[in-house]
């Protein structure tokens, strides 16, 4: 059977707030001046923001507003997302046998599934919903597509969305949920996934891979409070990302004959600037590599699921591989995960 070929990638924010002005809002507040520290020294000059705090302040809704909210944002992100994505594609909504959706942010049933609908797909178009995974949602979305387009020989749309804005939590801000208020911004992408074939420029999903320290778990957790989503984001992260990143890696590459000299760029997830300085040191990547992901969080900040797809979608824009040649994708969230996709270009 042909490889699950990965056709067009975008990438959707909604409008962006500059973090200095993000930091004056919320100078007077207590705890403040931990955000402004933060903002300086974060590498994120803007991020998307579909509810802008400063026009309409969601810190004291309850949960139920927050998640209706960022439903009805969501669907109209990953609408144009995945209309431009087919338009790329050159595919009508018809076309598509299956819609995969992912978000950490958005809890409902009916939810993102409904755009099988808004966006003109058939009615008896197959939709999974996956749900909360944080940063790393991206890569299993990516494998779960693979194998229903293998497995099924249709073209397939997968989703990921999530908004931080409607889940702005409250004052006092200590160091830690300073970070959380800088790093993550609103975003959305749509991967198109086909069969591959003869003429078809893309990158094929070739294999992926999985590890977990369950040790450092309750270093990045995502949880739904009575103000919204409420994230524990470590100072140690950084560090315990870097010491667990080059197993899953290079077993991937060991086991398709590979080492890493033989990828040609490298899609990393940016989680932050510490992240991304530890994981680039611990493997030793490629400056403009890393550079992609640098600059996708200076312009969005840290949009989870979506934004190591961003990088993705700018290297194959700017570097496409050429056929045989090879690149990975990696990202890393909750419960200290690590995953990781091989991809060949075509």
């Amino acid at each position: 059977m042909p490889p699950a070929r990965i056709t067009d990638i975008t990438f959707a924010s909604p409008p962006q707030l500059k973090l200095e002005e993000l930091a004056s809002f919320l100078r007077d507040d207590p705890g403040g001046a931990a955000v402004a520290e933060i903002v300086r020294g974060s590498a994120i000059e803007t991020k998307g923001m579909a509810v802008n705090p400063i026009d309409e302040d969601p810190r004291g809704w309850t949960t139920a507003r927050r998640m209706e909210r960022a439903l009805a944002e969501a669907r109209a992100l990953g609408r144009g997302a995945i209309g431009r994505a087919l338009e790329l594609a050159g595919l009508r909504p018809d076309e598509v046998g299956l819609l995969i959706t992912t978000s950490t942010t958005v809890h409902s049933a009916p939810g993102l599934d409904a755009l099988v609908h808004e966006t003109g797909m058939r009615p008896d178009t197959e939709f999974l919903s996956l749900g909360p995974m944080g940063c790393y949602a991206a890569i299993p979305t990516l494998a779960a597509c693979r194998n229903w387009v293998e497995v099924h020989g249709r073209p397939a749309v997968a989703l990921c969305v999530d908004l931080f804005s409607p889940h702005l939590q409250p004052p006092p801000y200590d160091k830690e949920q300073a970070v959380v208020l800088t790093l993550f911004g609103d975003g959305a992408a749509a991967v198109v996934m086909r069969p591959g074939e003869e003429g078809t420029a893309g990158l094929d999903v070739l294999d992926s891979r999985l590890v977990s320290v369950p040790r450092y778990a309750a270093d990045l957790q995502v949880h739904v409070g009575d103000r919204g989503m409420r994230i524990r984001l470590a100072p140690t992260m950084p560090d315990v990302t870097a010491s667990a990143v080059a197993g899953p890696v290079d077993g991937l590459l060991a086991r398709n004959g590979l080492a890493r000299e033989d990828v040609g760029w490298w899609a990393v997830h940016p989680g932050g600037r510490r992240i991304l300085d530890r994981v680039s040191e611990e493997l030793d990547l490629p400056r403009e590599s890393v550079d992609e992901s640098r600059a996708v969080m200076r312009e969005y900040g840290n949009t989870a699921a979506p934004a190591v797809l961003a990088v993705l979608g700018r290297l194959q824009d700017s570097r496409p591989l050429g056929p045989g040649e090879y690149g990975v994708a990696m990202a890393f969230g909750p419960g200290a995960t690590v995953w990781s996709v091989l991809l060949r270009g075509a």
